[in-house]
């Protein structure tokens, strides 16, 4: 049995239309349109918006400042010679203690004059070893010669005593003449050594006196050397540059191998008190104009804690205001950063001077 056809009822024919296929498309369709018409309508009905003013200016005061923190008590060291900064001993933020080394300068010419100096000194004491050896053996040879001139001195007079005997025994006959020619030689022969030995002896003498003077002189140029090279080596240490003070180092102004003048006043720096510290920061001309020396502020450091520490303005420098604080740590070193803000009133008693 076949199923009853619907062809010729309206369900039918509505199924077998098209409204079936678009219907749902017609239907979002109208949907959109109706919700962009309510939100056209809704727009043009809402009133117009306000022109909004600019937020107000910030107060400078109420404003945080950033700026260095720096020891109010240092010491300045300058270079003390012309030269090339040859090392650096001690590094920034360093503990030093009086007279500790913090660097070395070089200068060629004292270098150079030391040096020369130093020669001078080598040669002058060889030639006083160098005289000294001779004067010795000038000295054993004035005492040889004069004990040989004193031995020909006893024989010349035994010698003559014996020819005169002679002579008065050939004059009377009592000597033959060949013993008498002789005696008379050999005693002219003894005066000729006994002469040459007395000469020989001044000779001697004159040179180890010579000798002498030539190393008294050489005794006083070889002081006067050492003296010139302990000059050197004073003025060569004057190259030396030593903490004057105990404290903490701060900075320096020049590299090792860069050159240095003795104009230079500022070397080295050393805080030698970090009980009192201030701030240096930067500021607009502006806020400057409004700040007053004696007023309070406020120093936050990192390092101290989130508590701000008191203080008070020392002086405006152009656009930077120094900030003087009492120092509650030995964690706040110098060059660390701190936010300042200014409150623009007498600072009350709290310890700041």
């Amino acid at each position: 049995m076949n199923p009853p056809r619907l062809t010729g009822s309206p369900l039918g024919r509505f199924l077998s239309s098209r409204w079936l296929l678009y219907g749902p498309v017609l239907l979002v369709a109208s949907l959109i349109g109706a919700a962009v018409w309510y939100g056209w309508r809704h727009y043009r009905s809402a009133p117009p918006p306000s022109a909004s003013s600019p937020p107000p200016p910030l107060d400078p005061l109420q404003s945080s400042w950033t700026g260095k923190i720096r020891a109010q008590k240092t010491v300045l060291i300058p270079a003390p010679i012309d030269g090339t900064l040859e090392s650096i001993e001690v590094l920034d933020g360093e503990e030093v203690y009086e007279g500790q080394l913090l660097g070395r300068i070089q200068n060629t010419s004292l270098e150079a004059n030391r040096q020369r100096a130093l020669e001078d000194l080598e040669r002058a004491k060889t030639r006083a070893a160098d005289l000294e050896s001779q004067l010795l053996a000038a000295r054993l040879e004035s005492s040889r010669s004069s004990a040989e001139l004193a031995r020909l001195r006893s024989e010349h007079e035994l010698g003559a005593r014996q020819f005169e005997r002679l002579r008065k025994l050939f004059a009377e006959g009592a000597a033959a003449r060949r013993s008498f020619e002789a005696a008379e030689s050999s005693f002219r022969k003894l005066s000729a050594d006994l002469k040459d030995a007395e000469e020989a002896s001044r000779a001697a003498s004159a040179r180890a006196q010579s000798l002498q003077t030539s190393l008294d002189q050489a005794k006083q140029t070889l002081a006067d050397k050492t003296a010139e090279l302990e000059d050197a080596e004073a003025e060569q240490l004057t190259g030396e540059v030593k903490a004057p003070v105990a404290g903490l180092l701060i900075g320096h102004r020049k590299n090792a191998a860069e050159e240095v003048t003795r104009d230079i006043e500022d070397l080295f720096e050393i805080a030698t008190e970090l009980s009192a510290m201030e701030v240096a920061a930067g500021i607009p001309p502006a806020l400057a104009a409004r700040l007053k020396p004696g007023a309070s502020a406020l120093v936050q450091i990192a390092e101290a804690g989130p508590t701000p520490l008191n203080g008070k303005i020392r002086a405006i420098e152009m656009d930077t205001a120094i900030v003087e604080f009492l120092n509650p740590s030995p964690a706040i070193r110098p060059g660390m950063t701190a936010q300042v803000r200014f409150l623009n009133e007498p600072v009350p008693q709290l310890g700041i001077r």
